[in-house]
């Protein structure tokens, strides 16, 4: 009877642990946790605006589920808000820890070390020197801060640019595929391979044949990189589509601007106007996509610490 008696008991308690854990296993790891989105800010309140708009969005998405504490958009310089005035401010909201989302496409300097430093979980004399130079005030974290991966970690940039293609073509067979970047020479390893990913991927799913790609900063190497790969590509095809992966500025942007910057008197290329294509469309355009692939990384990374959690 005794033993009988034990083993019920045993039986109770190993369900009693198996019910918590599956009711804390979706609640549990999401207490008192706070979203920060981080974009790099420009002195152009036009490129801040969609940044600010989305952040909005993000808000509003996480009332609707509940499960965070606290969202907060902020920029890594030359804007507000900035890093340190939106981690204070969600730390006084209650947050017990904050997941960080760069929204930024790749790796670079600025995600590997600016990004952060200026959250303050990483330190560097030289940083510290530039932030003070230029004004930007360092974050100090009272609570854990997980910093997580740029777009390129996911399938964000691929969706995108295969829906910019898909909107510019018209004749496949006739067509070429070109993607511009950013570019970071630091890192030039990574942003190749996610720039081969992205073009191969648009070039397969829409049918087309010829694809290339061009690292042009911010227009600044537009005429010495993006021109000439979009006359090797008129070799070969009728047109060329061109896409920007950028968050909040489009191909379209950037070419006038960079033509208007080298030729004032000459907006296109040396080519008739219709022969090359330019998306009209940054990432920042498409933000139910961009939503769920934020929503979906901090998720993966607030589960990762709650595992790590556990386990100690």
């Amino acid at each position: 009877m005794l033993t009988s008696l034990r083993t019920h008991y045993r039986k109770a308690v190993i369900v009693f642990h198996a019910i918590l854990t599956i009711c804390l296993g979706t609640s549990w790891s999401w207490a008192g946790t706070g979203l920060l989105l981080i974009a790099h800010g420009s002195p152009n309140p036009a490129w801040n605006k969609p940044v600010l708009d989305f952040g909005c969005r993000a808000v509003a998405t996480a009332a609707e589920t509940g499960r965070y504490k606290a969202v907060r958009v902020c920029m890594l310089e030359a804007a507000q808000p900035d890093a340190a005035t939106a981690v204070a401010e969600m730390e006084a909201e209650g947050c017990t820890r904050i997941v960080a989302v760069p929204l930024f496409i790749a790796a670079s300097g600025h995600t590997h070390f600016d990004v952060p430093a200026v959250l303050g979980i990483y330190s560097s004399p030289r940083i510290a020197a530039q932030f003070a130079a230029e004004g930007i005030k360092t974050a100090r974290p009272k609570v854990p801060l997980v910093l997580t991966g740029t777009m390129s970690e996911g399938d964000v940039l691929e969706k995108y640019a295969l829906s910019e293609v898909r909107k510019l073509s018209s004749t496949p067979s006739d067509e070429a595929v070109l993607i511009l970047a950013h570019g970071d020479p630091e890192h030039q390893l990574i942003v190749e391979r996610m720039l081969r990913r992205v073009t191969t991927y648009c070039c397969g799913e829409a049918g087309i044949s010829y694809g290339d790609w061009a690292c042009i900063g911010m227009g600044q190497d537009y005429v010495t990189q993006a021109l000439p790969a979009m006359e090797t590509a008129l070799k070969h095809k009728k047109r060329v589509l061109v896409v920007g992966l950028y968050l909040a500025t489009s191909a379209a942007t950037l070419h006038h601007r960079s033509m208007k910057v080298a030729n004032p008197h000459q907006r296109s290329g040396p080519w008739p106007e219709e022969a090359v294509v330019f998306s009209d469309a940054a990432v920042i355009d498409y933000p139910e996509l961009l939503l769920d692939w934020v929503f979906t990384t901090a998720r993966t990374a607030a589960d990762e610490a709650s595992e790590e959690q556990r386990k100690q």
